[in-house]
């Protein structure tokens, strides 16, 4: 816990220190499966911006910025190591193994909304870069749907702090509800997608 708020309070100071670059290093570094608690860090940037530190349209591009730089050189990293990769992930760190098999499914299943959907789930929003590029989805269609999920992410973090400033217990509380309606949400997305497969294969 205590190595948590060490490494909150070097996030928070480098932010306040290089500002917009503060933002997409944070951000990008996050993205890049390294473990930086968004969650702690978005809403923080969105507090900072209701006192006027950051404008809310300057914090949000550059989060989606650094978003994009961390999903791109994961992407790269998946696309050159390919499906041993992901092996060698899944035997080096046994807890990502559910994520991964998770992730695999959807992408058998879903194709690239698999990217979209992941983006709005803690862990697995990380790491479907790799995957994506371990399965050589089209970079332009990954950049496509990585983006709107990171807006989406970043946008709703980011918007709680700017809206609700320093109350923090009701943001920590709020990220809470909100990752389980996007579970919720999601999983009704996967059943929709799956009875209009299906409905399309009996059609055809």
């Amino acid at each position: 816990m205590e190595n948590l708020t060490t490494l909150i309070n070097i996030i928070t100071n480098l932010i306040g220190v290089m500002g917009y670059t503060g933002i997409t290093i944070v951000v990008a570094l996050e993205y890049t499966c390294i473990p930086i608690p968004s969650e702690v860090v978005l809403p923080f940037i969105g507090i900072a911006t209701s006192l006027g530190e950051f404008s809310l349209i300057g914090a949000l591009f550059f989060s989606l910025l650094g978003g994009l730089i961390g999903c791109i050189i994961c992407y790269y990293i998946g696309y050159f190591g390919g499906i041993p990769l992901m092996n060698f992930i899944e035997k080096k760190f046994p807890s990502t193994k559910k994520s991964i098999k998770t992730l695999n499914i959807w992408f058998l299943k879903y194709g690239k909304l698999a990217v979209l959907i992941a983006r709005v789930l803690p862990f697995i929003r990380t790491y479907v870069s790799i995957l994506a590029g371990a399965e050589k989805l089209k970079l332009n269609i990954f950049l496509m749907y990585s983006s709107i999920g990171i807006f989406l992410w970043n946008g709703a973090l980011i918007g709680l702090g700017y809206f609700l400033g320093d109350n923090f217990n009701t943001i920590t509380n709020l990220i809470g509800k909100y990752s389980l309606y996007c579970i919720i949400i999601v999983g009704l997305l996967i059943i929709l997608l799956w009875y209009l497969k299906h409905k399309k294969k009996k059609n055809n």
